[in-house]
């Protein structure tokens, strides 16, 4: 087990922005590089951005961003964080993060930017509907998802995996795993369809769209536990 750091029993610990910004330090230090200083954006990046949009930004964006905003391990390996002077206003939405190919994006509606821990809503570019959607009721946790889901995507294929999920495969009831107390959230990639996370104690796995697993271990000996607790046919290590 890993000591210290339990992965769903510490998030379901998280009830408002300063237990999320707790999550993400405890996660980081123990499956990451712990956050230290330097790591966020200092207070002048963001006053600048202000000025330069005319508009406050919220609490828990000066937060995430003073957290772990010059992280890009954390924020940025497959979609990006933007950078405060990247930040900006289109179609009533403050946008602030962007997919890898540029065909989605996610945002603060204008009207919640003086919430402190607004909704995120998000959006494709490719299709013939951009209007915005909702993804998370508030940021902070919209920011756990982030640094769970790019965390899957920094690692080698030695602590990283991933394989298509067989007809009717229920990983909630896979040995060892419990569901994360994270709300089902759109797959931006698959409309109507949601993304769903589980861990044990030294594995996260990720379902999206119940047709697709990525699985990240502690170590890379967890990795292959978990690949023996869900077998199939994983690209790294095929059977």
């Amino acid at each position: 087990m890993t000591e210290g750091f339990n992965v769903a029993a510490e998030l379901a610990g998280v009830s408002d922005r300063a237990d999320a910004w707790r999550f993400i330090r405890g996660f980081v230090a123990h499956w990451r590089k712990p956050v230290r200083p330097g790591d966020g954006c200092d207070s002048g990046e963001l006053t600048e951005a202000e000025c330069r949009l005319g508009s406050q930004l919220p609490a828990a964006l000066w937060e995430a961003y003073g957290l772990f905003g010059r992280r890009p391990d954390l924020t940025s390996v497959q979609d990006s964080l933007l950078s405060p002077e990247h930040l900006h206003v289109d179609d009533g939405a403050l946008v602030f993060r962007l997919e890898n190919q540029a065909v989605a994006e996610w945002a603060i509606r204008q009207e919640h930017l003086t919430d402190d821990d607004p909704p995120v809503v998000f959006r494709r570019r490719d299709g013939d509907s951009d209007c915005w959607m909702p993804f998370l009721d508030r940021f902070s946790t919209a920011c756990i998802e982030m640094v769970l889901s790019e965390s899957l995507f920094a690692h080698s294929e030695t602590r990283a995996d991933n394989r298509p999920l067989e007809e009717s495969e229920a990983i909630g009831a896979s040995p060892g795993f419990q569901r994360l107390a994270l709300p089902d959230y759109p797959m931006w990639a698959v409309e109507g369809c949601v993304i769903r996370w589980f861990a044990s104690p030294e594995g996260l796995l990720r379902e999206d769209a119940g047709e697709w697993l990525w699985a990240l271990g502690l170590t890379a000996p967890a990795l292959d536990s978990l690949r023996g607790s869900v077998p199939g046919d994983w690209i790294n290590h095929p059977s």
